[in-house]
């Protein structure tokens, strides 16, 4: 396997299911209802054809935008020397010859995604969601050995341990070695030799799978033919957290572990070559065992985020993710919409690391911040009003969030008035100070 950090994706054929009588939450018609009311002028239309998602040719694409744009919920187009029929609805287009449902979606004028849900409303034989969620992921796994898949369906289910259908790998299994490799060349330099790996669970995939297998196809639609930019990563947090995330999903972001220190209000997960810092976010159990999850994350166009900023999204429909920086990465930023679609959890590494709650002790991550002094306060408020006047009000929030941190002491001085300079640039920042010192 190669974990230099970027992934190459396997791509599935999307499952076309709709009707969903006596299926929980709203209807697929319905959320087509609401999607086609919420999207603007769209720009691109696109069918799943040949194992990937190709834009509908030329002129044919003309009718379909007017159609939409009239409020029309069908519409037909021809192209390559055949009819179809366009339901914006149900997100399928429909061979007039033969009958052939394919599924469909659009991108409109602000960047947005029209696409359909994975399996959205199908209901699933009894014993369906077994078989398909101890088969293989799916995505190819690069070796210098051999370039398989991992079959977890063949182990047997006495294999299987404390993380729900996660298969414990043998210390002589191919992937073990692997991935205990990664790990160990990571946090080895940081803690010497202090540190033992314990176990290696492989998670079972299934309909998680799927939807981030989706994920990368509308970020490579929407991006270019690489815009899912998919990547290895560690993710690290309290066991509960950890369990939650493999078993059933992210249920919250792990960024409070980092406090001061995150890069906005997401789920925190470092480069797959330093495991060492996403540790630095997880707590041993009862048993002295402490838990980290290798896992792919799909980036898409990240952007840098200062430390320190409570950013809950991204800034504009021109990035997916964040970063801490953009050359050298040291955290990788996935916000809490996206959290269970773009991050699929792979290997679960328990380790015991006798020094770890002392590093942790240690570590900047952890550390206490001492409230910023009186005349500090007292001088931000009116540089805040005068910034104020340059910030649009789609980012008023996120300034106005981030001054509150610092003023309970959750962020140090000289790390806001970084998150300034990025959030408005040196000149604006330059130009109130100038103001008003009274020149």
């Amino acid at each position: 396997m190669d974990f230099s950090g970027d992934v190459k994706q396997a791509i599935p054929r999307p499952v076309l299911a709709f009707g969903g009588v006596g299926t929980a939450g709203p209807s697929p018609l319905l959320r087509g209802w609401r999607e086609f009311r919420r999207s603007g002028a769209p720009v691109r239309f696109l069918c799943f054809e040949g194992g990937v998602w190709a834009d509908v040719e030329g002129e044919a694409a003309v009718p379909l935008r007017r159609a939409f744009l009239d409020g029309r919920v069908v519409s037909e187009a021809a192209y390559g020397g055949r009819e179809f029929l366009f339901d914006f609805l149900r997100m399928v287009r429909i061979d007039a010859g033969t009958a052939e449902e394919v599924a469909m979606g659009w991108i409109d004028d602000r960047g947005a995604c029209f696409f359909p849900v994975p399996d959205g409303g199908r209901k699933r034989k009894r014993g369906e969601d077994e078989l398909e969620d101890g088969a293989s992921s799916g995505v190819e796994e690069r070796s210098d050995e051999s370039s398989g898949t991992v079959e977890s369906g063949r182990v047997s289910k006495a294999a299987r341990g404390a993380w729900g259908r996660a298969v414990r790998l043998e210390e002589t299994d191919k992937f073990y070695q692997v991935v205990k490799k990664l790990f160990l060349s990571g946090i080895a330099p940081r803690v010497g030799g202090g540190v033992a790996i314990t176990a290696v669970h492989k998670v079972a995939q299934g309909p998680r799978c799927r939807a981030f297998q989706l994920q990368g196809q509308l970020l490579a639609a929407a991006r270019g033919a690489d815009g899912g930019n998919a990547k290895f990563a560690w993710y690290g947090a309290p066991p509960a957290d950890v369990a939650a995330a493999v078993g059933h999903g992210f249920g919250r972001t792990n960024s409070r572990v980092l406090g001061h220190r995150a890069h906005g209000d997401g789920v925190h997960l470092s480069p797959p070559q330093s495991p060492f810092a996403s540790t630095m976010l997880a707590n041993a159990d009862e048993n002295g065992e402490a838990h980290i999850v290798l896992c792919r994350v799909l980036m898409g166009r990240p952007e840098v985020i200062p430390a320190g900023s409570s950013q809950l999204h991204p800034s504009s429909d021109n990035y997916d993710s964040a970063v801490d920086n953009m050359q050298n990465p040291k955290w990788y930023v996935v916000w809490s919409k996206d959290m269970n679609t773009r991050i699929l959890p792979e290997y679960v590494v328990s380790f015991k690391c006798p020094s770890l709650h002392q590093m942790q002790g240690s570590s900047e991550a952890t550390s206490q911040l001492k409230k910023p002094s009186p005349v500090a306060r007292d001088m931000f408020p009116t540089l805040l009003a005068e910034i104020q006047r340059f910030v649009p009000s789609s980012k008023l929030q996120t300034l106005q969030g981030t001054y509150n941190r610092f003023k309970k002491g959750q962020m140090k001085k000289d790390q806001f008035i970084r998150f300034l300079r990025a959030f408005i640039g040196d000149r604006v920042l330059t130009a109130v100070a100038k103001k008003l010192r009274g020149y």
